[in-house]
């Protein structure tokens, strides 16, 4: 598994950075999709029409899963 995690990390690093100028993500991570696989896992305030015609379901055979999670804030 952990050079599955490895893969899956490094294909994530690829599209993070642009997935995360998308207005409404607030975060891009790696994880159990809904289905029990690992994949990607997008965290978005609300799913906005214009995130999900963006961020595809799935990236170089690894699935991707946008979650609806409202905002993130940190202290």
């Amino acid at each position: 598994m952990t050079a599955e995690l490895d893969k899956i990390r490094e294909i994530r690093r690829k599209y993070e950075k642009l997935w995360l100028q998308l207005n409404g993500v607030v975060a891009v991570g790696t994880g159990k999709t809904s289905r029990g696989k690992l994949g990607i896992i997008v965290s978005v305030k609300k799913k906005e029409p214009h995130i999900l015609k963006t961020i595809p379901p799935e990236v170089e055979k690894v699935p991707v899963e946008i979650q609806e999670t409202g905002e993130i804030k940190t202290f």
